[in-house]
């Protein structure tokens, strides 16, 4: 039943599905075990239009599979490539999406979004005091019971004729949307942009992701009816949990923003 490979990342590969032409198979390498949350969150969702239906969950030799809604369209970052100038309307239907996601109330099986940040910042290569200093930022945060994404940004975001779509779910946390939210504009501000991408969309990225993250910010703010008066903290523990993820090219970004909230905060 599986067919042509259509896409892969670090954690799982996505395949036609030759039973059914508009389904896809989301198999997920050895080891990995970011199944368990998606299925949890889409299952959720219920193929309300915001992300793709789960029809089936499956074990393929030994591999765990989510068998999805197959869905049109390109993600934000491609389009953002097409149509530069579609900039700002862009960042506003991101913002959109992102609500629509915090209106959800998750599932109890969710891991709770504060631990999930905690076990990532222990693990993260950091000096004691930065990651001391992270911890006692985390333990004061708040609990919640929203939907949150986890990994929210153009690249999750599937543009099509008639529908936004948000995929890959296997971050989903229990949590308050004000986390999710600073997640996003953290990689908004800071995330280098993805192995193939073009020197020239380089460019552009550099010179619009100060002008998008902004308006993706001012839009949340206009149209949620949550509070946001944590988000430089947050932003704190995420910029910390982050490094965990190895991406070398970041790693002087986050750590001389975590070495400046730290000094700012122990004057």
């Amino acid at each position: 039943m599986i067919g042509l490979k259509i896409a892969e990342g670090r954690e799982a590969e996505v395949y036609a599905w030759n039973g059914d032409a508009a389904a896809v198979l989301k198999l997920y390498r050895p080891g990995y075990s970011g199944h368990m949350a998606e299925s949890a969150a889409l299952a959720r969702l219920g193929g309300g239009g915001l992300a793709p239906r789960l029809i089936d969950v499956l074990e393929i030799d030994g591999r765990h599979g989510l068998l999805l809604e197959r869905l049109d369209g390109l993600d934000m970052l491609a389009m953002l490539e097409r149509k530069p100038w579609r900039l700002l309307g862009y960042a506003r239907t991101l913002a959109e999406a992102q609500i629509c996601i915090h209106h959800v109330q998750a599932p109890a099986e969710l891991p709770d979004a504060r631990h999930t940040l905690a076990t990532r910042i222990d693990a993260a290569a950091l000096r004691p005091q930065l990651r001391d200093f992270a911890r006692r930022i985390l333990d004061g945060l708040p609990a919640g019971d929203r939907l949150c994404h986890g990994d929210f940004h153009p690249g999750n975001v599937l543009v099509g004729a008639d529908r936004v779509s948000v995929i890959d779910w296997a971050n989903a946390t229990r949590g308050v949307p004000e986390a999710d939210f600073a997640r996003t504009v953290l990689l908004l501000e800071q995330a280098d942009p993805l192995p193939g991408t073009s020197i020239l969309f380089r460019g552009v990225m550099a010179a619009g992701r100060s002008m998008f993250a902004r308006a993706f910010a001012r839009t949340y703010r206009q149209r949620t009816h949550d509070p946001l008066t944590q988000v430089h903290s947050w932003t704190i523990t995420h910029a910390a949990a982050r490094l965990a993820e190895g991406i070398t090219v970041e790693e002087p970004r986050l750590i001389a923003f975590l070495d400046s909230a730290w000094r700012k905060a122990t004057r």
